[in-house]
């Protein structure tokens, strides 16, 4: 199984210059988990970073500042892991462990935007392959049994 497989198209975006608070809302109303940062000015929409609901408390803390005060490019987690659609699930977990993050957007040769993938969409496809494996071991070893007697 591949990226391409089970990413979710069309993720949702924020701009750098974007007020924090007008990003928070829009996780909320979205019920997503992160937006990826784009430059409003980049008609190829290259992810420059990735804004986690993570990122907006920390960002928030850390700067002891209001939602209202801040900006998307001040608590972003800039030069996010991109991954291309043709990966390998297992090789985009592999990646997503290295970097220690749970999503990743997805991007086309070109570097744009293309969706989204999280270590929640991977999962079970590389759990699907391990179980059609184990199946494909069962049942060699009980032709090899049958043939055994």
């Amino acid at each position: 199984m591949r990226v391409q497989d089970v990413y979710t198209p069309h993720a949702r975006t924020a701009a750098r210059d974007e007020p924090l608070a007008e990003a928070a809302r829009t996780m909320c109303s979205e019920h997503v988990g992160a937006l990826v940062v784009i430059d409003r000015a980049d008609s190829r929409r290259r992810p420059i970073g990735i804004l986690t609901d993570r990122d907006v408390v920390r960002g928030q803390l850390r700067r002891a500042a209001d939602l209202h005060c801040l900006t998307v490019g001040d608590v972003m987690t800039p030069d996010p892991l991109v991954l291309p659609p043709h990966l390998e699930a297992a090789e985009a977990i592999e990646a997503l462990n290295a970097r220690a993050v749970r999503r990743a957007p997805v991007v086309d040769p070109e570097g744009s935007l293309a969706g989204m993938v999280t270590l929640d969409d991977l999962l079970p496809s590389v759990a699907r392959e391990l179980t059609d494996l184990a199946s494909l071991l069962g049942s060699q070893a009980r032709l090899a049994r049958a043939r055994a007697r």
